[in-house]
């Protein structure tokens, strides 16, 4: 089939699962194309393994381009994008990421009578209200990313999707109770896709030389402010009184990492944080290596409280320890595999005192980390989630093809 592929981000800047979705795709004999923004001025159209990657034009006015690129189901020139190349590649099936541009992607397909999958990916709603609350956000912000508004939308576009994939089951039973049908929801984890490569030896980072010989807990993802990045640094000095060379990694970048450099300079711990930033998927599983506890140290919102970050999985596959918030989906999951320990989330005097615990016990994190493993070489695999993936995407017609004959 011919398979175009609306992502609404910076390809392939962080992208881990549209990248193991496309591959899937790609590996399973169909033609994928990607239509992808374009903020950095990359070349509209380029090869990217088996996938044609399409960009959006770009100008060389930096706000300019950023209202012309911005991923907003309206938006003329995504509109413009998605019904050209959807004709010009004959698409079989449209699959859209994240709500921004799903309402897009539904009436296109409509019109094209193309089957659409929508991945539900971040539940957008949620993130937002989580976004106004734990963030100052500018007054436009407010508007052009409305809570209430997106809900609206969101359930508009469960009700008409031809398929429907999640990331956790608090996510699907969220998905029913808004109006989506059972039987064009499934659950498509974020589980990894490099099981292997993830215990095979890797060199220690460079960028980790000064810290070779100190006891390291490890932070990987967007530094936006419910991540609770801030709030680790915040508990830090109490770990220190226990591990006086204890080293925060935190690999990533985002909106919060200002707020992050101030807290690490307000608190002195200059030796004892290292801000890496982004770096490529491709070198994570260095740093999953070199390190020995993996933090999921998110706050209680309603957001993190329907999600499961990629970064649990490939967290447990490295044989890392896991140091998680308390709440439902990361707890669901550590209890059955035994692969952590978990803190009330938001609790800082906690959080240092679980953490220096296990960098004091060697032998916990290496039992920890051996059950990850065990849970992900058994199960927590794109293996397993990427033949529920490959039907979705091929069932999709069923549901969708139903919903044109109902508006014709």
């Amino acid at each position: 089939m011919n398979i175009l592929y609306i992502y609404q981000g910076e390809w392939p800047r962080a992208a881990t699962r549209v990248v193991k979705q496309v591959r899937s795709l790609a590996g399973a004999g169909h033609r994928v194309h990607l239509l992808a923004r374009n903020y950095q001025g990359q070349p509209r159209l380029e090869p990217w393994e088996r996938v044609q990657v399409h960009r959006l034009p770009s100008v060389r006015a930096r706000r300019l381009n950023r209202v012309l690129n911005f991923p907003f189901f309206f938006n003329p020139v995504w509109v413009w994008a998605m019904w050209r190349l959807a004709r010009r590649t004959r698409a079989d099936r449209i699959v859209v990421a994240d709500l921004p541009l799903a309402p897009t992607a539904i009436w296109l397909g409509r019109v094209l009578r193309i089957p659409v999958l929508y991945d539900m990916a971040e539940v957008y709603p949620e993130f937002l209200k989580t976004l106004h609350a734990v963030a100052e956000r500018p007054l436009w912000d407010h508007v052009i990313r409305s809570p209430r508004a997106a809900a609206v939308v969101e359930r508009w576009a469960l009700k008409r999707a031809g398929s429907i994939s999640v990331v956790s089951e608090e996510s699907r039973l969220r998905s029913l109770r808004l109006g989506a049908s059972a039987d064009r929801v499934a659950l498509v984890g974020n589980t990894p896709d490099n099981v292997a490569e993830l215990t095979c030896p890797r060199p220690f980072p460079a960028e980790l030389r000064p810290w070779a010989k100190r006891p390291r807990a490890l932070f990987v993802g967007t530094l936006i402010a419910d991540r609770g990045v801030k709030e680790v640094v915040d508990a830090l000095p109490l770990v220190v009184r226990e591990i006086p060379d204890v080293v925060l990694i935190v690999v990533g970048d985002g909106p919060d990492r200002p707020r992050i450099a101030l807290t690490v300079e307000r608190h002195g711990l200059g030796e004892h944080v290292a801000l890496v930033g982004w770096r490529d998927h491709e070198r994570l599983t260095e740093f999953y290596q070199h390190c020995q506890v993996g933090l999921l140290p998110f706050l209680d919102t309603p957001h993190v409280r329907l999600t499961l970050a990629n970064k649990l999985f490939d967290y447990m596959g490295a044989s890392l320890a896991v140091l998680a918030a308390d709440l439902p989906p990361m707890r669901r999951i550590l209890e059955e595999t035994e692969a952590g320990v978990l803190y009330p989330a938001g609790n800082g005097a906690a959080l240092a005192t679980q953490l220096a615990r296990l960098l004091g016990d060697p032998e916990q994190c290496r039992v920890l980390g051996m059950r990850g493993r065990e849970a992900v070489q058994s199960k927590y695999h794109w293996g397993r989630d990427a033949a529920t993936w490959l039907g979705l995407v091929a069932g999709a017609g069923a549901g969708a093809r139903k919903e044109i004959r109902s508006v014709d």
